[in-house]
């Protein structure tokens, strides 16, 4: 029954995530400490989406992390870095001397807003 539970959790979790991606550091929110870095008005954001699944779902994620990206940095941005972690990781008793493992592979980007003058540098391509 436990089991049964968990598994109707982590479902519901994969579908409440099933075509969006999930801001996880807004660059527009300054935290307004006293004690924040001096750099932290310029710092970027990260987001995740959720790498698995159908590969037509993970493309519409990522398409949903790219406007985001946009939204959060009004225009222009630029990708950092990127790459996978997994999380969520839950083990479930399949008999009293078996379990199984199930967990989630996110993807992760980090990203900057680029300053309009900057983006019109890099377009000069004509």
């Amino acid at each position: 029954m436990k089991a049964a539970r968990l598994l109707t959790a982590a479902t519901v979790l994969m579908l409440t995530t099933a075509c969006a991606a999930q801001m996880v550091s807004d660059p527009r929110m300054a935290s307004g400490s006293p004690y924040a870095p001096v750099n932290e008005a310029s710092r970027g954001g990260v987001i995740k989406y959720l790498n698995q699944g159908a590969r037509f779902v993970v493309e519409k994620r990522r398409e949903d992390a790219y406007k985001q990206m946009h939204e959060a940095c009004g225009g222009p941005y630029h990708i950092d870095a990127e790459g996978p972690r997994a999380e969520g990781g839950v083990v479930v008793a399949i008999s009293p001397t078996a379990a199984g493992s199930f967990g989630s592979q996110y993807w992760y980007i980090q990203f900057s807003c680029v300053r309009e003058p900057e983006a019109a540098a890099r377009d000069t391509t004509g």
